[in-house]
């Protein structure tokens, strides 16, 4: 029996020592790591969540963009339409004219005017009607003389139509001279077009 005893007194010590260094080692190797793994988790929740955030105002930007860039779209095409790429003096004159039959505009006539750098000094030759000013900023000036004999209602009317044209047109200057039976008037107007390229 004691032999007996002796394996078993010789297993308890054993037993209890692997059971302590299992705990041990638990307590020194893994609790740890467990530490460092629920602080990565932590720190992977909190990025999820600013990934989250960014998602959304990276949505929000998006869909901000779209309609900041649609609105940018349609005031290009808006200045593209007062400010076409060509003279288009057949459709300015129609216009012109329309505007003129709508305000009973009597005696009505419509002539270029030469270009402002050429009227003040230039080259008299190159005072043709046809010979545009150039603008600043890729904008190419043509001037137009307007006469025209109506009443001062008329008249008004027809001035404030000018900048709601589907053109951009600029007057450039208005003389009246009252006579018996109307005003006569004369008006000079600026259309613009873009520049070549």
């Amino acid at each position: 029996m004691t032999s007996r005893w002796f394996r078993k007194e010789g297993i308890l010590p054993v037993v209890l020592g692997l059971a302590a260094l299992g705990a041990a080692s638990y307590f020194l190797l893994f609790v740890p790591e467990l530490r460092t793994i629920r602080s990565l988790r932590a720190e992977v929740a909190v990025k999820d969540a600013d990934v989250s955030e960014a998602m959304k105002l990276r949505t929000e930007v998006t869909q901000s963009r779209v309609g900041e860039g649609a609105r940018w779209e349609e005031r290009l095409q808006a200045w593209e339409r007062r400010v076409p790429s060509t003279p288009d003096t057949g459709r300015l004159l129609a216009e012109i004219g329309e505007m003129a039959v709508r305000h009973n505009l009597k005696a009505f006539g419509l002539t270029v005017t030469p270009a402002a750098g050429s009227a003040q000094g230039g080259d008299p030759t190159a005072a043709v009607g046809d010979a545009p000013a150039q603008g600043k900023e890729g904008a190419v000036e043509t001037r137009f003389r307007l006469t025209f004999r109506s009443t001062y209602r008329d008249l008004a009317e027809f001035l404030d139509e000018i900048p709601r044209a589907r053109r951009l047109l600029t007057i450039r200057s208005v003389s009246v001279r009252e006579k018996a039976d109307a005003m006569a008037a004369e008006i000079e107007l600026s259309a613009w077009h873009r520049r070549g390229r």
